[in-house]
């Protein structure tokens, strides 16, 4: 028996991620917009929804335009589209734009037998206001196509080495001495570009650093290491130690969290985001859905993190990808007790200013929970 072919009916206005989750999940073969006037105009939702429609590969009907508060322009507009294709199964998702607009949509919707729908995407739950529930789960989004909706593509970087993955724990747990760390091999010049196998010698390495060296081996950034007048010399022979050291390691620590949370659909860390028409990249240290809402970090390893100006590349990345629908953390190796009191009472003032969370070096055994809250109920609402 051949599948009757699926015709989707969407209000645009406001946020329209919901409407992108109902046209992934259906993939229909017509997507029939209904349109505020304001939404239609230039640098508004419609501008900004339709590549990321145009990527399912539907046939998309030019937007019927109405105005917002007339209900019987918009049933008349949402009755016309179902109209000229009778012969489709219609769905009609009623999430966002207006109330009016919403009403009208399921009042027509209902009465010519549509599916009609609304995403409630805080509970993850869609409601049928009539006909069939969708089959399967819609809510479920990947970082690389939630930053479609927006026009942006990213590179994530690759799952990283198991090895690396443990030593990263293991820094974790002293992360003040972490950053101590990166700057004992500074003094030795680890951080001089790399062109073969050579010896850092000389460095000064605390207990905790000391229980470091076998991993490091292990994660073949080094193959001896010996102790000589008190202090260590290691034989590095791995380009990326120093990338590792200086900040790598925490954005891994952060990925890892994620996904110990078991609350998101996907998460990825080192997002490269090309910048339109600049060889320049804007990165994303951690991003992670869920719900088909994005979470993301800046995570930070230098010696004095708290600076207003991370703050704001964190904003004006976030003000590109979704705005205030963004849960948004700063994640810092350095614990608050260590850092400058006057500097870390005025960023921690600038971020709640901000709506940034701030997790600091003493949190990090705790970031899995952190994640997973700021995931359900977020210290500061999404609007």
């Amino acid at each position: 028996m051949t599948q009757q072919p699926t015709a989707l009916l969407i209000l645009i206005g406001g946020r329209q991620t919901p409407n992108i989750l109902s046209a992934q999940h259906l993939r229909p073969q017509v997507i029939a917009p209904i349109a505020s006037h304001e939404a239609l105009r230039p640098g508004q939702a419609w501008e900004m929804v339709y590549p990321a429609l145009k990527n399912i590969g539907s046939t998309i009907l030019p937007p019927a335009a109405v105005d917002a508060f007339d209900l019987d322009q918009i049933k008349q507009a949402c009755a016309n589209v179902i109209a000229s294709h009778p012969e489709m199964r219609w769905v009609c998702n009623v999430t966002c734009a207006t109330t009016i607009m919403s009403i009208g949509a399921y009042e027509v919707g209902r009465d010519k037998g549509a599916d009609v729908w609304y995403f409630d995407t805080n509970s993850r739950r869609v409601i049928v206001l009539a006909g069939q529930p969708p089959q399967g789960d819609p809510y479920r989004l990947s970082v690389t196509d939630y930053l479609r909706i927006y026009q942006r593509k990213a590179n994530p970087a690759p799952p990283p080495p198991q090895s690396w993955l443990e030593l990263s724990r293991q820094m974790a747990q002293a992360p003040d001495e972490a950053i101590e760390f990166r700057e004992q091999l500074r003094k030795v010049e680890a951080n001089a570009s790399y062109s073969g196998p050579r010896w850092l010698k000389g460095i000064s390495l605390t207990r905790a650093m000391q229980n470091w060296l076998p991993l490091l081996s292990d994660a073949g950034f080094i193959d001896q290491y010996q102790r000589q007048h008190g202090a260590y010399n290691l034989h590095q022979v791995h380009q990326d130690l120093w990338k590792f050291v200086d900040g790598l390691w925490l954005e891994i620590v952060a990925w890892d969290a994620a996904r110990q949370a078991g609350c998101f659909d996907d998460c990825q860390y080192g997002l490269e985001m090309p910048i339109a028409g600049q060889a320049a990249m804007n990165q994303l240290d951690l991003a992670a859905t869920s719900a088909a809402s994005l979470l993301i970090a800046e995570c930070k390893t230098d010696q004095s993190p708290f600076r207003t100006i991370y703050l704001d590349k964190l904003q004006s990345i976030t003000d590109l990808i979704g705005g205030s629908f963004v849960v948004k953390l700063f994640i810092a190796a350095r614990s608050s007790q260590n850092a400058n009191p006057d500097a870390w009472r005025s960023f921690s003032d600038q971020a709640k200013a901000r709506q940034i969370v701030v997790v600091t070096g003493e949190q990090l055994p705790n970031l899995k929970d952190i994640l997973a809250k700021e995931a359900k109920r977020p210290t500061y609402s999404r609007t």
